[in-house]
């Protein structure tokens, strides 16, 4: 129980699936959680009134969490491995409830229900799922981009006609010829897309689609196929999902519940920032921040520093300026991770550790060297060295990569808006400090070209000299539109 205890209190707050397991280490029961933590807990202090608790938590010695990136995820990943442990309480529990499937029938114009068992065998069936209300809302989402019938009607008796469905925009209306055989298909393919975990590959037909009715130039119907496109992507921000394929090697490593243990954190570290910093010869040096949520990519909460302190090259003080921006007011530590990443070495660490001393914030960090791939932690003189082949140091070194890629990219778009203004060389009374000035105040030269000669006197620059390079701007535009 002492063990249980532990691993109780390491339990993240995020999304995921949990396995329970008997004495003899069988998976007994699978279920899904939007949070990880709150769930697994109530099985060791069940109510008195739900059965299900109370049944399992008789059976349960030992459990296993995989945290992942959202509860659709955990939708997808609960049914695939239901079907490979086929649990004993996930079909025969006391209270004799049975758990919701979606059903996609085989008819020329299939429909999409949430149904308790398998009768038609003419169909298409995803489940059993936990979660009737999170199904019910996922389908109804769905059906609002990939407007699919949910009723039982017999469209081709001729003898139905168009419901609410159709008026609200969740049903394309072909019991009354609305929509063609093919068109629909198409909708169709997008709910199973989306079940499969096939977003790409369904990207992909959708582009091609578009490209064909531009062809023929049926603007209106490729206008509908790019609106598809938009929600897609909508859909992928509302559900971040993975490929089933990837997302069940990901269940199997369970990376992120073993990376807990190899570095002895807290909790399972569902939420991961990298930090990076990029500058050649101390010149526009940037700071990054990229954010990964279940082991994927959350381009939401990444962020870009522009150096604004320190001149020249002082990695540790560019760390420490980057740090102290991410966590210096409440607003900024609303969202907390569950463990921070730097790419660097131990001195890297310690600035990182006395940043996060100083706003008394008990986050773990680590440093990932890039030479030798040495893991540095709090409090421990040598570094951890794991094997390249682990998927846990493949995880950091994918984090700590896209850290660098990420302010590499911001360190380039600077020094290409330093060409853009070169023109700036050839105004007298405009040295390096000015342009790069100029540079880090306005966006383009577009900007530059419609401002008042107060704005620019604003940072330090002289009437003569500010309206000279407002004249200059423009002409580079007038230039720029002659060719």
């Amino acid at each position: 129980m002492e063990l249980i205890k532990e691993k109780l209190k390491k339990l993240p707050d995020s999304p995921g699936v949990y396995l329970m397991k008997d004495k003899e280490g069988n998976v007994i029961y699978v279920g899904k959680a939007s949070s990880l933590a709150k769930r697994v807990r109530s099985y060791f202090t069940p109510s008195g009134n739900n059965t299900k608790l109370l049944v399992l938590s008789e059976k349960i010695y030992d459990f296993e969490v995989i945290p992942v990136a959202s509860e659709a995820e955990a939708l997808i990943l609960e049914n695939q491995l239901i079907k490979k442990f086929q649990p004993k309480y996930n079909t025969n529990l006391k209270d004799g409830k049975s758990y919701p499937l979606l059903r996609i029938t085989k008819e020329d114009f299939p429909s999409i229900q949430i149904v308790r068992e398998k009768k038609k065998e003419n169909a298409i069936y995803y489940g059993p799922f936990t979660n009737k209300k999170l199904l019910k809302e996922t389908v109804r989402f769905l059906r609002k981009f990939y407007p699919v019938r949910n009723c039982d009607k017999k469209i081709d008796s001729g003898k139905v006609k168009l419901c609410i469905q159709y008026y609200i925009g969740r049903c394309s209306g072909p019991c009354e010829n609305k929509i063609t055989k093919e068109e629909y298909q198409k909708l169709v393919e997008g709910i199973i897309a989306f079940f499969e975990g096939k977003y790409k590959e369904f990207e992909k037909k959708l582009r091609k689609w578009m490209l064909e009715e531009i062809k023929k130039l049926n603007f209106e119907e490729a206008d509908k196929i790019k609106k598809r496109l938009f929600l897609l992507n909508e859909m992928a921000k509302k559900f971040p999902i993975r490929d089933e394929e990837d997302l069940y090697k990901y269940s199997e490593e369970n990376v992120l519940y073993r990376l807990a243990k190899i570095l002895n954190l807290p909790k399972i570290p569902n939420v991961i920032e990298g930090y990076d910093i990029s500058n050649i010869s101390g010149v526009y040096s940037v700071g990054s921040k990229v954010c990964f949520i279940g082991g994927i990519p959350n381009k939401d909460e990444y962020r870009r520093y522009r150096i604004k302190t320190i001149g020249g090259i002082d990695d540790y003080k560019m760390i420490e300026e980057v740090l102290t921006r991410r966590f210096d007011t409440e607003e900024e530590r609303k969202f907390l991770p569950d463990l921070i990443l730097i790419d660097g070495g131990k001195g890297h660490l310690n600035v990182a550790l006395s940043v996060l001393k100083r706003y008394n914030l008990k986050i773990p960090v680590i440093s990932l060297a890039k030479k030798e791939e040495k893991i540095y932690v709090e409090g421990k003189k040598e570094a951890i060295k794991l094997d390249l082949s682990l998927p846990e140091l493949q995880l950091l070194q994918r984090i700590r990569n896209e850290a660098h890629r990420f302010a590499i990219s911001y360190h380039r778009k600077l020094r290409n808006k330093e060409f853009k203004f070169s023109f700036l060389d050839e105004i007298k009374g405009v040295g390096e400090k000015t342009k790069r000035k100029i540079i880090l105040n306005f966006p383009d030269i577009n900007s530059l070209a419609n401002l008042k000669l107060e704005d620019l006197k604003k940072i330090g620059i002289s009437e003569k000299v500010a309206n000279e390079i407002i004249q200059k701007a423009k002409e580079v535009i007038n230039y720029e539109n002659n060719f």
